[in-house]
């Protein structure tokens, strides 16, 4: 990967301690602050405030903590009238409330269980409905075009239309090499040797023949590690050219911690395509493998070694939970703060890695911008009614260079340990 410089962003995902949290937090706000004043001041009477709700996470009760934690990653369903607390710091919210409660904005939850979710709009004051007379729409599945159609200027739904070419890995993988075909492979190197079957299976089949290696198969539309299987043996394995699937060149050098595998689990939320705007949230996860790694052809087979999912790693005899917010370096599952001190404590450079990172990041949004961007202007009326928040997961080797490996379209909402709980209910 071409070298970046470490300055390019303001600052890396993560924290080194609450006082830099606190601290840069205001000067953002600040500078945010006096920009909007100086909107407001050109635009005078044809400014028009719109309803705005602040959202504050939910803590998780110190005396419930890990049981509390588990409970509400399995959580079907919660009563609002025991679940609303205090709205005291949310002006606009508290009059809404106070005036007349079925002005309370509202939520509704599709296809999906996201009990943090739920829990947030609740503790912030939102009201859950049945019917399409929402304020926030959170859903499993992308919508139709006729339910983007139906929404209303002041409407939110956390899906663009068309996310799945970024969210499918076929999709995802065919843009991002027709940009390294436009503008340079030494630019999306961070994209593994990819070949999408049935339709490049001769291609794949020719560079087998010639350099062979280790690969990865992995279906076009799963998740949660479902399908997966690596193999070096073309002739021995469960691989069939005629099926849809992504095999990919296994990246054999993974940074290791511990003698572990893991991936980086990065949320980022889009608020628009066109022109893109996106956010990385600060905090994220370091998700490990729950078996010490290895290439050994008897260990191929091995999911506890080779993938990070946490759905795999959970049901491992050895898995360790995090059980203690403070202690995010523990256990099968870190905080991207905990990762980098981590990095920093053995010598690593972990402003040029997230530099990287980051430019990953944007370049993959970047891929898929004018297809998505076009899909929302066909079925979208208002301007600012989607959004999304995309988990990307994204492999380190030990040159400290990344590699994309998929990225979610709905990252889950559930919260089966404090370190979860914490991070998802802010983000």
């Amino acid at each position: 990967m071409q070298p970046l410089e470490e300055g390019i962003w303001p600052h890396a995902p993560g924290y080194d301690s609450e006082e830099e949290n606190d601290i840069g937090q205001h000067q953002e706000e600040e500078e945010i602050f006096k920009r909007v004043d100086l909107v407001l001041e050109a635009l005078a009477d044809k400014w028009v405030e719109a309803p705005l709700v602040r959202f504050a996470p939910v803590k998780l009760p110190k005396a419930q903590s890990k049981d509390h934690a588990r409970d509400m990653g399995k959580s079907p369903s919660m009563d609002c009238r025991t679940r609303r607390r205090s709205t005291s710091g949310n002006s606009l919210l508290s009059y809404m409330i106070r005036s007349n409660s079925n002005h309370a904005p509202t939520f509704r939850l599709e296809h999906t269980s996201a009990p943090i979710v739920r829990e947030t709009c609740l503790s912030n004051g939102l009201v859950p409905v049945p019917d399409q007379e929402f304020c926030l729409l959170w859903s499993g599945p992308g919508l139709r075009d006729a339910g983007y159609k139906d929404l209303h200027e002041y409407q939110r739904v956390n899906h663009f239309p068309g996310s799945t070419e970024l969210t499918r890995k076929d999709n995802m993988f065919e843009h991002l090499n027709d940009m390294a075909r436009d503008y340079g492979q030494g630019a999306f190197d961070f994209i593994p040797e990819t070949f999408v079957l049935p339709e490049q299976a001769e291609a794949f089949l020719e560079t087998y023949r010639c350099t062979g290696g280790l690969w990865i198969v992995k279906p076009n539309n799963a998740a949660c590690g479902r399908g997966i299987f690596i193999f070096r043996n073309l002739h021995t394995t469960q691989l069939s050219l005629t099926e849809s699937a992504v095999v990919s060149r296994y990246v054999e050098n993974p940074l290791l911690i511990q003698g572990l595998k893991f991936d980086l689990r990065v949320y980022v939320i889009v608020t628009q395509y066109e022109p893109l705007r996106a956010y990385i949230f600060r905090e994220g996860l370091a998700r490990f493998a729950s078996a010490p790694y290895s290439t050994d052809e008897d260990h191929l087979s091995d999911a506890f070694r080779h993938l990070t999912n946490y759905s795999i790693n959970k049901n491992a005899p050895n898995f360790c939970e995090n059980v203690q917010i403070e202690h995010d370096n523990q256990g099968h599952k870190w905080s991207l703060s905990a990762f980098n001190k981590h990095l920093k404590w053995i010598g690593a450079d972990v402003n040029i890695m997230w530099s990287r990172i980051m430019d990953l990041i944007v370049k993959t949004l970047l891929a898929v911008e004018p297809i998505i961007a076009g899909r929302t202007r066909k079925v979208v009326d208002h301007a600012g009614t989607c959004f999304e928040i995309y988990g990307f997961d994204i492999l380190v080797d030990d040159c400290l260079k990344p590699w994309i490996l998929e990225v979610n379209l709905s990252p889950s909402m559930q919260a089966e340990s404090p370190l979860d709980w914490q991070g998802k209910s802010s983000l």
